[in-house]
């Protein structure tokens, strides 16, 4: 917000914070420069948090009600005045020492994480094994890199915070926060600092809130990696399908252990439209990340350049037409010759088979075609190291009551 004089902001989420907010305010007060702010937000707490954070130099947003941390922070940045934001738990956890260096690295960085360095003392074992539970799951399917990606203490550029769309309303904001910093590729670091046990009554529920983020985490994982979650196992369920329902429709298959008879025949059969139906689901998922803003993959751009859709549309009808011409001339023969015992099911299933596989190749490479222009058009972009994650409207003020997710 230009004009305002305020150079950055500190975010204080807080919900039945009266026992450590006075210790955390307390603290920063010996930080804070002059063109900095400290705003708080009382996400609908019961006790005297608001009060609290009345009596000393910083402002207040209150919720009605307890939306959960996600949400109190969507309302921060709507009100945040500084460019550069420090978000910090209010539970005494987090040193205040670490908050101007945050901000100087805000400088040079879209993004800055504080990683706790923890002993047993200091944080219940459920939570510690869960941070590095998570941890592991989003190095391994989101290839984030570094150590406790779920720390509540970070920084971020206002902007870059808006544009990220960040949706999540409780504790998974973090993990959707860091996931899609790393998908756009925006510049992060981190630096390493004391963590100490909080003061009051802890908010997470290990449980309900660890379900959330890992909820969170896979939903993410549908729209930043379908090609991993969607199209690799789906071509290779369809090759695999395929290549074993040619292999059967010439007659049962014997090994030294089992015999594949008609039965396994039709599962192939099926097999290879699941495969195609996951190749499909994967490009679908995909084309939604980029209509909503995120980094299209270089898999994605490839296959919608205009060789690949012609060669895909043309290889699928031309399948089509060749299945659909041969399973017509076995049924037509077959009625030609006085409907008597028929002896090509396996060819006549096949070749049905291919007929809707081609047809779904065709309508995927049309379905594709609708979105290559936007495809194209973010490509050029990134070509001119240009980010556009379109335009975010931020939350306005009149959406604070909304239905109260809890935390």
């Amino acid at each position: 917000m230009a004009g305002t004089g305020v150079s950055a902001t500190i975010l204080l989420p807080a919900y039945n914070e009266e026992d450590a907010l006075p210790s955390v305010l307390d603290d920063l007060q010996g930080y804070v420069e002059d063109d900095w702010e400290i705003l708080v937000v009382d996400d609908g707490s019961t006790d005297r948090t608001a009060e609290i954070a009345s009596r000393y130099r910083c402002r207040l947003v209150r919720h009605a009600t307890n939306l959960g941390k996600g949400a109190a922070m969507q309302t921060g940045f709507a009100y945040a005045r500084g460019e550069r934001v420090v978000v910090m738990d209010a539970d005494a956890t987090y040193p205040a020492s670490a908050v101007p260096r945050i901000v100087a690295l805000l400088e040079d960085h879209d993004l800055v994480r504080c990683v706790r360095e923890r002993t047993k003392t200091d944080m219940p074992a459920v939570n510690r094994i869960g941070n590095q539970v998570f941890d592991r799951l989003l190095s391994v399917a989101h290839g984030l890199d570094g150590v406790d990606q779920l720390s509540g203490l970070y920084g971020i550029r206002r902007d870059v915070y808006q544009r990220l769309n960040i949706e999540s309303q409780g504790f998974d904001v973090e993990a959707e926060l860091w996931v899609k910093a790393h998908a756009n590729g925006l510049k992060a670091t981190s630096f390493p600092i004391a963590y100490q046990p909080r003061l009051g009554d802890k908010k997470l529920r290990p449980v309900r809130d660890g379900f959330r983020i890992l909820s969170r985490m896979i939903v993410l994982l549908i729209i930043y990696n379908p090609l991993r979650v969607f199209v690799v196992p789906g071509v290779i369920i369809l090759t695999v399908s395929l290549g074993g329902a040619v292999v059967l429709s010439g007659g049962t298959v014997e090994t030294p252990y089992f015999g594949l008879a008609v039965n396994s025949f039709i599962v192939a059969a099926l097999g290879t439209l699941a495969g195609l139906q996951l190749i499909v689901f994967g490009l679908a998922a995909a084309l939604f990340g980029v209509e909503v803003g995120y980094r299209p993959p270089r898999w994605l751009v490839s296959l919608s350049s205009r060789r690949v859709r012609i060669g895909f549309a043309t290889g699928g009808a031309l399948v089509a037409l060749g299945a659909g011409t041969e399973a017509a001339f076995l049924i037509g023969g077959w009625i030609l010759n006085g409907t008597g015992p028929f002896h090509d099911t396996r060819h006549v299933v096949l070749s049905c088979t291919m007929f809707v596989l081609g047809l779904q190749v065709f309508a995927a490479a049309m379905f594709l075609s609708i979105f290559a222009g936007r495809l194209q058009h973010r490509r050029n972009l990134e070509r001119l190291n240009v980010i556009d994650f379109g335009e975010v409207e931020p939350a306005a003020q009149e959406d604070l009551g909304a239905t109260p997710a809890g935390r």
